[in-house]
């Protein structure tokens, strides 16, 4: 079967490419570790979130109970042309609302399990219709680009011994992206499902120290839906795209009762994402000139590998109110201008953030903020042009302990 080259990467669809973790990978679906800039994730044990990053964290939790949370980023680019587009200028902004929701049920005081809703990629960028970016090439250029990636959970953790603790996640995947040109001539809108999996280990030298380790899976799936040429719409598209593994390293230690430190050093495999290739049976085979004359080719991403390093301070004002703020270093997997798109204009970035958590008998109300500076970063590949972009995040987490 003759494959089509398909150039925008379904992978490369959307939400957040500039505001969220390099890539399209994201964390905000804790509002605690939000808060501390991610720092200590998954070992902290003030929140049900810890099966998303390390489910052996799960132990941390002395309470069963559930949370529902809500992070709504806003993202904000002041975009110049390059080259033949010097001179012409265009902005894009947009909001977009990032759910979880978690529970945990502690069994004894060996063997906990838990249960989640949340988004671990995304992407979403939308250029104006009437910008330089989407009009590009008679119209060609990107225009609305959307991935979502949503993760349904369910994990175990074991507590082996006072200090040692073991925890696994099952993870059913669902993929969903759309894409379209700046009007409307060509596009995609493809969806599927897979299963993949979280794990980790946690060791505590003591009551306030302690380290952790997780590994996530890498995914690929199989996702299938209408491909649309000019006129032309093939509902046999079909395409395998690869999520990429990540190890987390993380530590935790409480000076004193009032400040509490934390870390974490992220390695993301973004190796795996080089090229992305969609194959239509009806549309390679056909003798549509439209079809043939269509123009895409395959985008050489070549993604490297990347780290995100961050870290965290914790002030317990007192029994009820506890106070983050964190700092982090994110890296992006885009090699140079020459492989970053305008769907993907990503750039390494550094985060700013703070957090507040008020406790009152059974309730918890998590409020978390973050900032980030993001470098200046030129895209070569479809339309020149040069991103000048910041982000700020704004989240809210309710839990209740039974």
């Amino acid at each position: 079967m003759k494959k089509l080259i398909f150039g925008a990467s379904l992978l490369a669809l959307g939400l957040a490419s500039n505001a969220h973790a390099a890539g399209y990978q994201l964390n905000e679906y804790s509002i605690t570790n939000l808060g501390r800039a991610f720092a200590g994730a998954g070992i902290m044990g003030d929140d049900y979130s810890a099966l998303a990053n390390n489910p052996a964290g799960m132990t941390l939790v002395k309470r069963s109970g559930m949370s529902l949370g809500l992070v709504e980023v806003e993202e904000y680019s002041r975009i110049k042309g390059e080259g033949p587009f010097t001179g012409q200028k265009t902005k894009m902004h947009y909001g977009v609302p990032l759910p979880s929701a978690f529970g945990q049920w502690n069994v004894n005081n060996k063997l906990f399990l838990g249960a989640g809703y949340y988004v671990p990629f995304g992407l979403s960028a939308n250029h104006k219709a009437n910008s330089f970016v989407a009009t590009a090439g008679g119209g060609r250029g990107p225009h609305k680009s959307e991935l979502e990636v949503m993760d349904t959970a369910l994990a175990a953790a074991y507590k082996v011994t006072d200090k040692l603790s073991l925890g696994a996640t099952l993870i059913y995947r669902y993929i969903h992206g759309n894409m379209t040109s700046g009007q409307g001539i060509n596009g995609y809108d493809l969806d599927g499902w897979t299963w993949t999996g979280n794990f980790g280990v946690m060791y505590e030298f003591s009551p306030d120290t302690r380290v952790g380790l997780s590994y996530r899976m890498k995914s690929k799936q199989t996702v299938k839906g209408d491909l649309t040429l000019g006129n032309f719409v093939f509902d046999d598209g079909r395409a395998s795209p690869d999520l990429p593994s990540s190890i987390i390293l993380s530590g935790f230690h409480k000076l004193n009762d009032k400040l509490g430190l934390s870390a974490s050093a992220r390695w993301t495999h973004w190796g795996v994402f080089k090229h992305f290739i969609m194959t239509s049976p009806t549309a390679a085979n056909s003798a549509i000139p439209q079809v043939a004359a269509a123009g895409y080719v395959d985008h050489p991403y070549l993604y490297r590998d990347s780290w995100t390093i961050s870290l965290g301070a914790d002030v317990y004002l007192n029994d009820r109110w506890t106070w983050r703020f964190g700092t982090a270093y994110d890296q992006s997997p885009v090699k140079n201008g020459n492989h970053r798109s305008n769907r993907i204009p990503d750039v390494n970035r550094t985060w700013l953030t703070t957090g507040l958590s008020y406790e009152a008998d059974n309730w918890q109300v998590d409020l978390g903020y973050a900032h980030l500076f993001m470098n200046k970063g030129v895209a070569r590949f479809d339309v020149p042009a040069e991103y000048s972009s910041h982000s700020n995040m704004y989240g809210l987490n309710v839990q209740y302990k039974f």
